[in-house]
């Protein structure tokens, strides 16, 4: 992996932890990462290697996925059969559901469908 996307997606990965423990917003954080200047080489896959190096963050997610109340969002959370599910509220055909037991997988689409919702919204 090449070195300037591997340390983007660690500035992404920890994007929770920055937004609860500091004074800006994830658009912000985001663009601050590089992310938007790269973000068609940052792959679901590349997410996920990564992720496998920070697994505590996982729980960062879900509680950044519980604490939104915007009226359309991804959704990030574990069923109690022990599943990860990735989906839009409200719900869309446009999108497609993930439901997997790879902890690392569904956060990697989480993050990944969520910063692009960020980009397309601000237009970045």
């Amino acid at each position: 992996m090449d070195k300037r996307i591997k340390e983007i997606v660690e500035r992404i990965v920890h994007i929770p932890h920055d937004f609860n423990h500091g004074d800006k917003s994830e658009l912000a954080l985001l663009e601050e990462s590089g992310y938007f200047k790269i973000h068609q080489q940052i792959t679901e896959e590349v997410i996920k290697e990564v992720l496998k190096k920070y697994p505590n963050v996982i729980v960062e997610w879900l509680q950044l996925s519980e604490d939104s109340r915007s009226s359309t969002r991804w959704c990030f959370w574990k069923n109690e059969n022990g599943k990860y599910f990735v989906g839009h509220w409200p719900d869309s055909k446009d999108f497609e559901e993930v439901n997997t037991t790879d902890e690392f997988y569904a956060c990697a689409v989480f993050i990944k469908r969520k910063a692009e919702s960020i980009r397309i919204l601000f237009k970045k």
